[in-house]
């Protein structure tokens, strides 16, 4: 299988993650490709029409795209129900955490999005509303440390820790976890398996990283 995406992508993090924890990464080939709002890439979009990152191509050449959908054909190919259980009730608390981090994803982006421009054409509502929705995020799941703790590794769970280390890999600024212990004594502890420590977010890379690792 072939994986477009970027090492600085919070949204490709979150398939390499998953791909780890289902022993698919040496399965996935990671072709680097850089998209931006103002451009297209042909390369991509010859897969993608939304020209976006993560895009999969399988062994079939079937294109899977976005991050929660190559997540989840991750975890359907290989048979592991316990990141996203069949029961019911229990399958959508996990699909809305992973709605969660990847919503709280989408107000990062946005707010780095806008910060980036010269001051004089940021739009103010829009920085300062990002920050109280992350803050009210942030909150939230400071109360569910507990019920993030007992939930374990799931697709949820490992989605909320990459938005999470997207918060330190670009606004460090927020010092998100000094007001926020049990939120933070969680992701300490989950940050400590291989599949987020071996993946981090890179601003540069070589042109092909090659096999995943």
């Amino acid at each position: 299988m072939k994986l477009l995406g970027s090492l600085r992508s919070p949204y490709v993090r979150q398939v390499l993650v998953v791909a780890s924890e289902t022993a698919l990464a040496t399965d996935i080939v990671l072709e680097l490709h850089t998209v931006h709002l103002a451009a297209h890439t042909p390369e991509v979009m010859a897969f993608n029409p939304l020209n976006k990152l993560p895009t999969l191509i399988d062994d079939s050449g079937r294109c899977i795209f976005d991050s929660r959908v190559i997540c989840e054909f991750l975890v359907w190919k290989s048979g592991r129900t316990d990141l996203l259980p069949a029961d019911f009730p229990a399958r959508i608390s996990v699909l809305q955490r992973q709605a969660l981090a990847t919503g709280l994803i989408d107000l990062l982006i946005l707010r780095l999005v806008e910060l980036a421009k010269p001051q004089s054409m940021q739009w103010g509502d829009v920085v300062k509303s990002s920050e109280i929705k992350i803050a009210a995020v942030l909150d939230h799941l400071d109360t569910e440390a507990e019920v993030l703790r007992e939930e374990g590794v799931t697709l949820g769970t490992l989605g909320l820790a990459v938005a999470l280390n997207y918060i330190e890999f670009r606004f460090a600024d927020l010092a998100w976890s000094t007001t926020r212990p049990g939120l933070s004594a969680w992701h300490r502890e989950i940050n400590l398996r291989p599949s987020l420590r071996d993946n981090r977010l890179e601003d540069n890379a070589p042109a092909l990283a090659g096999k995943i690792r």
